[in-house]
């Protein structure tokens, strides 16, 4: 099968196709024939050296957390998913490898995909979603009527944060450098948001905002230095039937065929700032 690796960190031109074994499975693993897979900053952090002390350089190292494909095999262990499933996953940060046509996943961080939701839209949905429902829910535990600061909203992850707090209730402002107004929540500037205090502060920038915009028993989270996201398969789930009954909307940008050339554009493109949503990468086109 064909894998995305890096032979030793740099530029993008670091990337490379190549041929490896196609992965075996564990009781406890299904086999992904990959149809879609996604881009992220993390790809960038790792193909530079920035994930060293979490993840051993044993050259050469895969690339890729967020996938989605159908279901190939399936392990003695596994009882909810059968082979032909369409599903879609998050792979823990130790090992990554979901830019390749065959991926070995463990059937706790499985979801599956309904018909209504296209493979782009699946590759380009678990770490956004999983950090928004994590931080949301899990960390800030918003509730209603609370008032939420989110930082930023030009990030898929900091447009989901903004869509679930508000179903949940929440007075929501959200951070961007486009600060029209939008029906349930309000775009703001970093100086306007900074006239108020709030009762929820999620931070997804590395320049950390000050923890003097929370009222008092208010609480801080900061995706950039003390969190540590959770691939699970019940939590994404929830995120895919928000998604698949319009109750979240998902921003995507560019979509590529499978090519060391497209990856290496990828690459380019988010390290450049130039793209808009998630970028994802077609194995298999929908």
């Amino acid at each position: 099968m064909q894998a995305m690796v890096i032979n030793q960190f740099g530029s993008a031109k670091a990337l490379n196709l190549v041929e490896r074994p196609q992965p075996e499975i564990s009781a406890t693993q299904v086999l992904v024939k990959v149809h879609a897979f996604s881009i992220d900053q993390l790809d960038l952090q790792l193909r530079t050296g920035q994930l060293i002390t979490q993840i051993p350089a044993a050259f050469p190292l895969a690339l890729g957390w967020d996938l989605a494909g159908t279901i190939v095999a399936v392990g003695s262990a596994v009882t909810d998913f059968l082979v032909d499933d369409a599903v879609l996953a998050r792979l823990p940060l130790i090992t990554p490898g979901a830019a390749a046509e065959y991926v070995a996943i463990e059937a706790k961080c499985l979801a599956y995909k309904p018909d209504n939701i296209s493979f782009r839209q699946a590759a380009a949905l678990p770490t956004a979603g999983l950090t928004a429902w994590q931080a949301i829910v899990t960390h800030l535990a918003v509730e209603k009527q609370q008032t939420v600061l989110i930082n930023d909203f030009s990030t898929c992850a900091g447009q989901l944060a903004t869509q679930l707090a508000v179903g949940i209730g929440a007075k929501v402002t959200a951070i961007t450098a486009d600060t029209t107004r939008e029906p349930d929540f309000n775009l703001v500037t970093a100086a306007t948001a900074a006239q108020q205090r709030y009762d929820a502060l999620l931070d997804l920038t590395a320049t950390p905002l000050s923890t003097e915009l929370l009222r008092a028993n208010g609480h801080y989270l900061a995706t950039q230095t003390d969190f540590n996201l959770q691939p699970d398969g019940t939590e994404l789930q929830h995120l895919v039937d928000l998604l698949s009954h319009d109750k979240l909307q998902l921003s995507l940008g560019r979509s590529l065929p499978f090519s060391e050339l497209s990856l290496i554009t990828a690459h380019r493109l988010l390290e450049a700032g130039h793209t808009q949503g998630k970028v994802v990468i077609e194995v298999i086109a929908d």
